[in-house]
């Protein structure tokens, strides 16, 4: 039991600094400048999050997506808009919420000077089928999300989106 014990604590304490290889200790998020001074951190999780399946590092990703998702809704620079039809895709399987989410910022953080809509929703729906896609044994199937993956193939994920958006495009 004492070797359990051990090793149990071994192991979530590599975890756990594994995941410190991503996320800054004692991070402060007060400022427009820390959270500037955070953005290639933010993007790093992103990206980790992304080409990680959901079944390696479960600790890992849980603490970089507690940190990612802090630092999106706490920034004073940046909105994620989160229209109806996304909170539909994401019904069956909420994680894809959050995959979404990391896919419109990534693209806002690259993009700064774009303040259109469709294309941050397109980022997020590119990075929800990616995901979807990657860990399909993870989620529950879902016919909606196979329509995106089908529209992705097609090309058509931007006409799609553009017939979803609440808010009229307004041009760069």
């Amino acid at each position: 039991m004492k070797r359990f014990l051990f090793s149990l604590f071994f192991l979530l304490t590599v975890l756990w600094l594994q995941a410190q290889e991503l996320i800054p200790q004692n991070y402060r998020l007060k400022t427009k400048e820390d959270f500037q001074q955070y953005e290639s951190t933010v993007k790093s999780c992103m990206e980790w999050l992304i080409r990680t399946p959901r079944s390696e590092n479960t600790a890992k990703r849980i603490a970089v997506e507690e940190f990612t998702v802090k630092w999106i809704k706490d920034t004073p620079y940046l909105t994620v808009v989160i229209e109806p039809y996304v909170m539909k895709l994401a019904k069956k399987n909420p994680d894809l919420l959050l995959t979404f989410m990391f896919g419109y910022t990534a693209y806002q953080l690259q993009h700064p000077e774009n303040k259109a809509l469709l294309t941050p929703h397109v980022a997020g729906l590119e990075n929800l089928a990616k995901d979807y896609t990657l860990n399909k044994a993870t989620f529950k199937e879902d016919e909606k999300i196979e329509e995106i993956l089908e529209l992705q193939k097609k090309g058509e994920i931007s006409a799609w989106v553009k017939t979803q958006l609440s808010q009229p495009e307004l041009e760069n």
